[in-house]
């Protein structure tokens, strides 16, 4: 049994392949960018942060693209595995990130061996008018412990 709990992103296959695709072509863009960066008549300094900035954003699109296939598969996992239960908001604080602001909720998931205790940090309203006491639906593999809210 895995002991520490893992808060699974919910992707649908469509959502994670519209990720996938998105990522896809803008590594397409990168690497025509990167060519023509290289072949500009700029200064060096100039052509060398232009491909640095260009590999820069391919890292990135190379983790959406991970990111996305594997949020898809733990969400497949879940939704074979898991029990729907409601939880119980123990605790409410707010997170400023001066440009959005964030809700840090802490849940109790209630399980037949006792449950545990868990952090979600959330800005979407159904989160944000959540009070300590309140119930929230979340689906839960009581043995891997890997849980996803239901929004």
């Amino acid at each position: 049994m895995t002991t520490t709990p893992t808060e699974v992103t919910l992707t649908s296959r469509g959502s994670a392949i519209a990720q996938r695709v998105l990522a896809g072509v803008s590594l397409v863009g990168v690497v025509a960018g990167m060519v023509l960066a290289g072949f500009s008549d700029g200064p060096w300094w100039a052509i060398l942060l232009w491909e640095l900035a260009l590999l820069v954003t391919a890292f990135i699109m190379l983790a959406i693209w991970s990111s996305a296939g594997d949020s898809a598969r733990e969400t497949t996992a879940l939704e074979a595995a898991g029990t729907r239960v409601l939880s119980e908001v123990t605790d409410k604080s707010l997170y400023d990130d001066s440009d959005e602001k964030y809700y840090d909720l802490t849940l109790w998931l209630p399980l037949p061996d006792g449950g545990f205790e868990v952090g979600h940090r959330c800005g979407r309203p159904e989160c944000a008018e959540l009070r300590p006491g309140a119930r929230l639906p979340v689906l839960v593999d009581p043995r891997t412990r890997a849980w996803a809210v239901l929004h």
